[in-house]
């Protein structure tokens, strides 16, 4: 009885250490495709900042008035939540 105790402990354990495996392969499968997300995100990123900055060198007034303007309506939202 004790040697079945002992079987069942080790075999109990073994399947232990491989869902532990499996579990570690799952995330690191995550990681990697987090990772390659990651990497695709800031090359977007990367191409869209410097088609903007493309764009307001080429057009200076346009992008100081979007920024003014910009400017103009962030003030007025923060200045009516001010004063709730």
């Amino acid at each position: 009885m004790a040697a079945n105790n002992e079987k069942s402990k080790e075999k109990s354990e073994a399947t232990t250490e491989e869902k532990k495996r499996e579990k570690i392969k799952g995330y690191k499968k995550l990681i990697d495709r987090l990772k390659k997300e990651r990497d695709e995100l800031e090359d977007e990123i990367n191409r869209d900042y410097r088609e903007a900055r493309r764009y307001v060198r080429s057009h200076p007034e346009e992008g100081v008035l979007i920024g003014f303007v910009g400017g103009i309506a962030l003030g007025y939202i923060l200045g009516k939540l001010g004063r709730k």
